[in-house]
């Protein structure tokens, strides 16, 4: 069986990767598909289906959807690599006026240019909007690149690229999110301000519009998420091209969307009690649930647990990140006491598995921790109806305990938060016992 894109590193462990073809870079956010395999060679070639189809799927969609337009220089610049007859150093010569009179280059891009007139002309004859403009041809003639226009659409090319982690389910998603964002700035916009108009000119008027668009097809939580996707954006956009202005979507209100305590709330003990025969299970989910329920941890941190995290000198799980699987800040990274009941579930899944075997292999991998969350929420709907009590109300009820039992720095590094003052972030941390001791009070 031929596997195109199986390789194996020196070290042991299997990866699949496949470059992704030029012309698809802005649309993917990346050059390279690659995916973690493991080191198990019979599971790395079962596995090697799954990732190859999602990577089918992802370079299909992107051939869908073309060319993401980012102006005439990206788009020169997209046709010259496309054309093959173009090197890196060619274009570079271009970008910086260095192209020799008489020279082989000199004559190429006369060619070049020759051929986007005549696209110009045969566009305008069928009345259709030319791919390039005539401002852009004409830069060509001169042997010079377009000017750089940094555009919306531009800048959430880049944004993408910033954000590209190389797990292709995480940067599918963020595709996805910011493609769909891309279509909502084009209605309320039109096109040419998102793929042609200079980034400089984007008004604050015109982002209370977006705004309001979003507000009136979505739940303000779902606005909030929006724009700290545009706003972060521009901003890097602006740092990174030291742009002489200011960010219309900073500081934008969006009414309903604040981080109240009310937005979450933690379930109390007559919840925990209710829950008790349809969370305490023999299974799976049995396991996540009463592990949740002890540690405070987060449901990704629990559902990627793998047989080597669990210390069993010391009756405690290591939350760390290790291929494709990350975590949500640097100190969350951590080492957690198990109460008794979660040590014994961990370790009876654990015992026959090897090392590097997860815990809960039907929940492990980027994003699969959702399908998990859904499992949990199905059973916890049966007994609890208050829609702001969720799974994730588990944390929440770990931190209010902690809050009364244990100095706050101490409670951050058992949860896991980013610290608040520099000091957090050095030394050892808090000796294990300690953590056992906070945590034995609310057992």
């Amino acid at each position: 069986m031929s596997l195109p894109y199986f390789k194996a590193a020196p070290n042991g462990h299997h990866y699949y990767r496949r470059p992704v073809p030029p012309a698809l870079w802005d649309i993917l956010g990346r050059r390279e598909i690659k995916k973690a395999l493991g080191s198990d060679h019979t599971d790395a070639v079962r596995l090697y289906a799954q990732v190859h189809k999602e990577a089918e799927q992802a370079i299909k969609a992107a051939k869908a959807q073309g060319p993401v337009d980012t102006g005439d220089r990206a788009a020169v610049v997209r046709r010259m690599r496309q054309s093959g007859l173009f090197s890196a150093a060619d274009i570079a010569l271009l970008a910086g006026g260095k192209v020799e009179p008489h020279s082989d280059l000199d004559a190429l891009t006369g060619i070049f240019q020759d051929q986007l007139a005549d696209e110009y002309e045969a566009a305008e004859r069928k009345r259709l909007a030319p791919k390039v403009s005539l401002e852009a041809i004409q830069a060509i003639g001169k042997r010079k690149l377009p000017e750089e226009v940094h555009t919306i659409a531009s800048t959430l090319t880049h944004y993408l690229s910033v954000k590209s982690t190389g797990v292709h389910a995480r940067d599918l998603a963020l595709t996805n999110r910011v493609k769909r964002i891309g279509v909502h700035l084009t209605t309320v916009l039109g096109k040419a301000a998102v793929t042609k108009r200079p980034l400089q000119e984007l008004s604050r008027q015109e982002a209370r519009k977006m705004r309001d668009h979003l507000a009136a097809q979505m739940a303000p939580a779902s606005v909030k998420r929006s724009l700290e996707i545009i706003s972060p954006a521009i901003n890097a956009m602006i740092k990174e091209h030291d742009l002489d202005m200011r960010n219309p979507f900073s500081g934008l209100e969006i009414k309903g969307a604040t981080n109240s305590r009310g937005a979450r709330l933690p379930l109390n003990e007559d919840d925990m009690n209710a829950l008790a025969p349809t969370m305490n299970t023999d299974d799976a989910l049995g396991a996540i649930w009463i592990t949740l329920r002890d540690t405070g941890a987060r449901l990704g941190e629990v559902c990627n647990l793998r047989a080597m995290d669990l210390d069993l000198a010391n009756k405690a799980m290591m939350i760390r990140p290790y291929g494709d699987h990350t975590l949500k800040t640097e100190n969350s990274e951590r080492t957690v006491p198990l109460s008794p009941v979660s040590y014994t579930a961990l370790k009876a899944l654990a015992d026959a598995l090897a090392p590097e075997a997860p815990l809960f292999p039907s929940y492990a991998g980027p994003r699969r921790s959702e399908t998990a969350s859904a499992a949990l929420m199905k059973r916890l709907r049966t007994v609890v109806s208050e829609k702001k009590k969720v799974v994730h109300s588990l944390r929440h009820r770990m931190k209010d305990l902690l809050r009364v039992e244990c100095p706050e720095a101490l409670a951050q590094e058992i949860m896991g938060h980013s610290g608040q003052k520099i000091a957090f972030n050095y030394g050892a941390g808090y000796a294990l016992e300690a953590k056992r001791k906070a945590l034995e009070k609310v057992w």
